[in-house]
């Protein structure tokens, strides 16, 4: 199982593309749900990404795992460590389109 790469320009129409930022929206609308959860707030910054990251990883792999046959469990571990580079440059992207550099400042 791996992450389609280097597919060329996002494209809306695509239902791949598509589900990719409904995920991707979803995840982000949760952190930022989480901010306001007092239990969240009463937490150190490191701690609060440290529960969202084990949360989220946790949930993910869970997830894939009872989406799959138990003896593909290997196959999708590697496939996830495979996507992390991808994954971390489509963030790099998107953060840096959507937040203005110190340039345009």
């Amino acid at each position: 199982m791996r992450v389609q790469e280097n597919r060329g320009e996002f494209d809306p129409g695509d239902p791949y593309d598509a589900m990719c930022e409904n995920f991707r929206i979803q995840v982000a609308e949760m952190a930022s749900k989480a901010q306001r959860i007092a239990i969240s707030r009463d937490m150190p910054p490191e701690r609060q990404l440290s529960a969202f990251m084990a949360g989220v990883l946790t949930g993910m792999i869970g997830v894939c795992f009872v989406s799959i046959r138990d003896e593909g469990r290997e196959v999708m571990m590697e496939g996830i460590k495979q996507a992390m580079p991808f994954a971390r440059q489509q963030a790099e992207d998107i953060i840096r389109e959507a937040l203005p550099s110190e340039e345009q400042s």
